[in-house]
């Protein structure tokens, strides 16, 4: 085998200095406590079945975890992982706590609740959760394994940016469609104020476009080259340093500047920083036990099976969705249970069918009146409009109508579900406003295209259109989207 690709350097032996790896789960604990103390306000929705008035699609398995009496000691226990990591106290068993955790909240529920799982946020916490307990195990117990498993990290995260930049180049980035929506959503932009005025075609707009996808695919190829892996994980880190100052994604920009870190080999200019900003780790203290060599060998197959199968993951679901075919059904059924259990997906993030509409949410007197704003997006309008996760809520729902239009029972539910979790009058009904973000030729124009009446007393949901010019159930004319069969899959309807 060629000594490039066992060598210290090499593609098969990725190395990481102890400085590094212990800024990683100091980091990695910091935003997860971050992440969890933010959604406390929260509480009562985000973590809970719809049985108690949440956004958990009630059943058995989620009834019995998301209640309002195991939550409080779920989330402690959750919470304490997290500062356990950023202490070093206990680190494997912390991270796999953690671990654990976030593949039931953001992995298995993303297709078990409203929430989504968190969307992006949530992705992003799983695969640092996944990185760390890497990280932790194979240090202590099996350092043997270690390159193996920051090899996998890094594959993984470089095919997530490169999935994410396939998407973004084939949705309209480089038809200058794309960013600057996300800038003048009022649902997602720190600035919609300043840009929305600025016209569509501003020179700024066209270069943030390509840079957006050519950025991703570009950085993912440097990632798996040894000798640039540093060079694309610092693109990365910056872009999204970046894109944390212009909207609102809670702390999913620094999670994916962390999981950058992973590609800062022993030497480079990341590392060298990092060995100055951390003093030297201490050798931990804590009792410990053996393993028996059969786990780590378990481990190490594991590690190589999923590394092989993940390009054959991603590419079975670009097969899906760019081919609009399916797989013989037995192959379909086995590709998403695999991609469900592990959380991999398209990266869609940020695409034209996402931001290009945004919902203001009204409460209104039955026999009619005026009407009450009650969704004020922003850190000024209150805390639950302020979460990210509630604009991924809000946003999932209608889109919708563009991923499945002719399964309106589907959207029904969903709406319901979620009207019920806003407290407003009795008396009164709930009006979603459906307003699409278009382009004049100086300026973004907000239209409103439709309201839905949702009346939780006779659970009704009257959709009345005020606008022929754009559809709410047509994907944008630069999106790739069509209509799936189910959820939480990407082969298209029969």
């Amino acid at each position: 085998m060629s000594p490039w690709l066992l060598s210290p350097d090499g593609f098969l032996n990725p190395q990481i200095s102890i400085h590094t790896h212990h800024f990683i789960r100091i980091a990695g604990g910091l935003l997860m406590f971050g992440t969890l103390l933010w959604t406390l306000p929260h509480r009562r929705r985000f973590f809970i079945s719809e049985r108690w008035n949440g956004y958990g699609e009630s059943s058995p398995e989620v009834d019995l975890i998301q209640n309002p009496f195991v939550y409080p000691f779920v989330m402690a226990l959750w919470m304490g992982s997290t500062l356990c990591l950023v202490a070093g106290w206990y680190s494997v068993a912390a991270a796999f706590v953690n671990l654990v955790f976030c593949r039931y909240f953001f992995v298995r529920m993303r297709w078990g609740g409203i929430l989504r799982g968190m969307g992006a946020p949530g992705a992003m916490s799983w695969w640092l959760a996944v990185g760390m307990f890497l990280l932790e195990y194979t240090n202590r117990y099996a350092p043997e394994l270690k390159s193996l498993a920051l090899l996998v990290m890094q594959v993984d995260f470089a095919l997530i940016m490169f999935s994410s930049g396939l998407y973004k180049f084939t949705a309209g980035y480089p038809q200058n469609e794309g960013f600057q929506l996300g800038l003048v959503n009022p649902q997602w932009s720190y600035w919609t104020s300043l840009y929305k005025n600025i016209p569509p075609g501003h020179w700024f707009f066209r270069i943030m476009n390509q840079m957006a996808w050519l950025t991703e695919i570009v950085a993912s190829m440097l990632m798996i080259v040894p000798q640039t892996r540093f060079i694309g994980g610092a693109v990365i880190a910056v872009t999204f340093l970046y894109i944390m100052t212009q909207i609102r994604l809670g702390l999913l920009c620094e999670m994916v500047a962390l999981c950058c870190v992973f590609y800062f080999y022993p030497g480079s200019l990341g590392d060298r920083a990092l060995s100055m900003l951390m003093p030297t780790p201490a050798e931990s203290d804590l009792p410990s036990f053996e393993v028996p060599p059969v786990t780590n060998s378990v481990l190490a197959i594991a590690l190589w099976a999923y590394l092989i199968l993940l390009p054959f993951a991603h590419a079975g679901l670009f097969y899906n969705f760019y081919g609009r075919r399916s797989f013989p059904a037995l192959i379909q059924r086995t590709l998403e249970a695999y991609t469900k259990f592990f959380g991999i997906t398209i990266w869609r993030v940020f695409s034209v069918d996402i931001i290009n509409f945004f919902i203001l949410i009204h409460h209104q007197p039955r026999d009619g009146g005026d009407r009450s704003l009650i969704s004020r997006y922003g850190h000024r309008g209150g805390l639950r409009y302020a979460h990210v996760a509630e604009s991924i809520t809000v946003t999932c729902l209608f889109t919708t109508l563009k991923y499945y239009p002719s399964n309106s029972d589907l959207f029904q539910q969903r709406l319901l579900r979620y009207a019920k979790t806003i407290p407003h009058p009795d008396g009164s009904v709930l009006i979603f406003e459906y307003v699409s973000i278009t382009k004049a030729e100086s300026a973004f124009e907000h239209t409103t295209v439709a309201e839905y009446e949702v009346d939780i007393r006779s659970e009704t949901v009257n959709e009345r259109i005020i606008s022929e010019d754009i559809s709410v159930h047509a994907a944008d004319k630069a999106s790739p989207v069509f209509e799936g069969g189910k959820p939480g899959s990407y082969a298209p309807l029969k």
